[in-house]
C-alpha cells in the first residue's frame, strides 16, 4: 500500500450536483501540508471512467468518499473533524499525523474565538 492515502471522491457531476460539490469541496478545502501527503480524484459516473472506478469498488451511494478503495462517506458530507479521524487512523507517514495535529489545533484554536 502506499504511505500517501488514496481519495477517491465518486460523484454524479460536482458542479451541477450540490451534496457532490460539498463531498469534493471536503477534501479539496483540507489545509495544503496535509493535501500534500494525499492523491486524490474526483470520478464522475458521467464518464465511462468514473462508471468504472463505482462499479470496481462496489460502492452503493452517489456521492461517496473512499480511502485507500474503502467507502467511509456515503451520501452525506463530513464535517472536517470527521475527515481527520479518517486520515488520522489511514496516515503511515509521522509527516502526515502532524500535519493532522496542527489542522486540529488550528479548528480548536478558530472555535474558541
Amino acid at each position: 500500500m502506499s504511505e500517501r492515502p488514496v481519495i477517491d471522491i465518486v460523484t454524479f457531476d460536482s458542479r451541477q450536483c450540490p451534496i457532490c460539490t460539498y463531498m469534493l469541496e471536503t477534501i479539496t478545502s483540507l489545509p495544503e501540508d496535509i493535501k500534500q501527503h494525499l492523491e486524490f480524484k474526483e470520478w464522475s459516473i458521467k464518464d465511462q471512467a468514473g462508471i468504472n472506478k463505482f462499479m470496481e469498488h462496489k460502492f452503493e451511494v452517489l456521492p461517496t468518499i473512499a480511502i485507500n478503495g474503502e467507502p467511509v462517506f456515503e451520501g452525506l458530507y463530513p464535517s472536517l473533524d470527521e475527515v481527520l479521524d479518517v486520515l488520522e487512523d489511514e496516515a503511515e507517514t509521522d509527516e502526515l499525523k502532524t500535519a493532522i495535529a496542527k489542522a486540529r489545533t488550528k479548528e480548536l484554536a478558530s472555535s474558541r474565538k
